[in-house]
């Protein structure tokens, strides 16, 4: 299954969403090696910044501890990203967003098949690109 990636916004956005989608494919890498740190070295270290994983609203701290827990007796996983799109909301800014499928590969049991929808906000922060809010339903 190829991706299918768009990009939105005003003219000239192919640089940030380039920018935008070069970090998110460093991210998918990392998930699919159970890399914690690497899945979520963007996000936003402000205390009050809001994520969402399914319907459950969490902070940075409690995202990070709990797919701590979830990559834990996980060996691998096989993400597919079916569509992509970047939508530029700014000269500094967009938001990704995707749904696809996976494939868990679990240190013990069988493969586990699931599909995905997930929205990742960016801002470039005092020059950094910045996950600012995630919201993931699987």
């Amino acid at each position: 299954m190829s991706e299918n990636k768009k990009v939105a916004g005003s003219p000239g956005s192919s640089s940030v969403a380039a920018e935008i989608q070069s970090r998110m494919e460093e991210i998918i890498a990392a998930a699919q090696n159970a890399d914690v740190e690497g899945t979520f070295s963007y996000l936003t270290r402000d205390p009050g910044a809001l994520f969402f994983q399914g319907n459950q609203q969490l902070n940075r701290d409690s995202l990070i501890a709990l797919f701590r827990e979830n990559y834990r007796d996980m060996k691998s996983q096989k993400i597919q990203v079916v569509h992509s799109e970047v939508l530029q909301t700014g000269p500094e800014s967009g938001v990704w967003i995707a749904y696809g499928e996976g494939m868990l590969e679990m240190k013990t049991g069988g493969p586990k098949p699931y599909t995905f929808t997930e929205t990742w906000v960016w801002q470039k922060v005092r020059g950094k690109w910045t996950v600012t809010h995630y919201h993931e339903s699987a």
